[in-house]
């Protein structure tokens, strides 16, 4: 027999409940990455708004609406299993952080609907986006603490003393992660593997949560030149993260590659011009 069926009553529920906190972990990781692309897709439809093409800014408006519908879809499935996970401290917290997740995407998808009307204002749907940021979704392995400093950046109304901290913990959480990696030669194949994976697509944005500056002017240059490109946030896998670094002997995001090779960030306007468009003129 096999220790599994020899186990006793609680060590079973005590396995049953790291197996559903792992189901649960990648629930709130495929939301996260969710409201990334929805992030990212809102610039791509910005900017083609601004350039007032009609056929195009319909396009982006149905991808738009596509990437909204899966957002709300990952939100009602953390909602239906939530109530399961007693364990959590904080819990309340953590159902008012998701609804409030859906009261903002609900704003959205209602702007974004006004998009032909002369009430549609795109600056109330940036504001909204913006409100709704993917690295609030809390990280399981972390969810009573990080649920915490959520909780009281809201209260300070973003206190530039505490971000900083939320900063710093990430960062020595992330640079433990890649020291365990730098030892162990499995890991290392398996972030190559999947990096190269990744560089199928010929221009692709890293880049470690969507919150500096840099980050954004970047992926608003790219949008505003309507370049085809994938974005990766590095935060969600410590293996692509420690890999990327090694390829382009930089430690810090965003990182640009194109067609697998690292381009320095300085010189993206002069590289602008080379690289792939999302629409090709007749």
């Amino acid at each position: 027999m096999g220790n599994y069926l020899e186990s006793s009553s609680e060590e079973f529920n005590e396995a049953a409940w790291h197996s559903s906190e792992e189901d649960f972990s990648v629930k709130l990781t495929v939301l996260r990455d969710a409201m990334i692309q929805l992030r990212v897709q809102f610039l791509h439809f910005q900017s083609i708004f601004y350039h007032q093409n009609k056929a195009k800014i319909e396009h982006e408006k149905k991808s738009l609406n596509v990437i909204i519908i899966v957002v709300q879809n990952q939100i009602d499935d953390i909602k239906l299993i939530v109530g399961e996970y007693f364990k959590i401290k904080n819990l309340q917290m953590l159902k008012t952080i998701i609804d409030s997740f859906e009261y903002t995407l609900n704003k959205i998808a209602f702007e974004i609907s006004k998009a032909k009307g002369q009430n549609f204002f795109i600056e109330k749907v940036e504001k909204l986006i913006n409100n709704l940021n993917p690295f609030d979704v809390p990280i399981y392995e972390n969810i009573q603490g990080v649920v915490l400093e959520l909780n009281t950046q809201v209260s300070s109304m973003g206190n530039i003393p505490e971000k900083l901290e939320i900063k710093t913990q990430r960062e020595t959480f992330q640079l433990e992660e890649e020291n365990e990696i730098r030892m162990d030669n499995c890991r290392m194949m398996s972030g190559q593997a999947k990096i190269y994976k990744i560089f199928r697509k010929s221009v692709v944005l890293f880049v470690n949560y969507l919150e500096d500056e840099q980050t954004l002017s970047t992926i608003q240059s790219l949008n505003d030149n309507q370049i085809e490109y994938t974005i990766f946030d590095v935060s969600t896998d410590s293996e692509i993260r420690f890999i990327s670094k090694a390829l382009s002997d930089c430690e810090t995001f965003p990182q640009l590659f194109v067609d697998g090779a690292f381009e320095p960030l300085p010189i993206l306007k002069n590289l602008l011009p080379k690289l792939p468009k999302v629409y090709t003129m007749n």
